[in-house]
């Protein structure tokens, strides 16, 4: 019985500690059923650096590729391009205490965001202690910038967020049928679309 006690806790735990991803923001679908142009594009990545971000940034790449608006989109490493366009991360602080090691100092997530660092302490004590009866709960509001040139000036730059939550624990198991963890492609793809279609007068 002993070893049966043991692969049931084991399998508890596990279970309380899936992660349930919950997107936040509007999705708008745009029509993207206009004229080809016919330029090249390149672009330039800033503010991807954690490893799910860089996953996440490969979507929005594949999204720009496959609407072949573009004759060419490529590094601007790569080619002089007619228009470039800078993508940016303009992301929230990432509050990883007990669950991995954070990326930024701990004294300068508690300076931007003192009370929202104060309200996360209070859930993740109260989620360890409890087992995570009570759920641990991680907010993003991150947004995506294109800050698109031509011959060097910049000729727009949109912002659009990509909120989400992120929640450990029971509640999320309860909540796996709605999680927006495969939706990730998807949700990138409508805001590329967005954005070619916010542009699609200025190019």
């Amino acid at each position: 019985m002993k070893w049966k006690n043991k692969f049931l806790f084991i399998t508890l735990l596990i279970l309380s500690l899936h992660c349930s991803v919950f997107y936040s923001s509007e999705r708008n679908l745009v029509d993207t059923n206009f004229p080809i142009q016919n330029k090249s594009l390149s672009y330039e990545l800033i503010g991807w650096d954690d490893e799910l971000d860089r996953r996440r940034v490969t979507f929005l790449l594949s999204a720009l590729q496959n609407s072949k608006k573009f004759k060419s989109v490529q590094h601007y490493a790569q080619i002089k391009s007619d228009l470039h366009v800078q993508i940016i991360l303009e992301s929230s602080p990432k509050f990883k205490f007990f669950m991995g090691e954070s990326s930024e100092p701990v004294s300068y997530m508690a300076e931007r965001a003192p009370g929202r660092f104060s309200i996360y302490l209070i859930n993740r004590f109260l989620a360890v202690s409890t087992f995570f009866v009570i759920p641990d709960i991680d907010y993003d509001d991150d947004h995506i910038v294109f800050r698109t040139m031509k011959s060097g000036k910049m000729i727009s730059e949109l912002r659009y967020p990509i909120e989400s939550y992120r929640i450990f624990g029971w509640v999320s198991v309860m909540l796996m049928w709605a999680d927006d963890s495969d939706e990730w492609k998807t949700i990138l793809t409508e805001k590329v679309n967005e954005y070619l279609g916010d542009i699609k007068h200025e190019i």
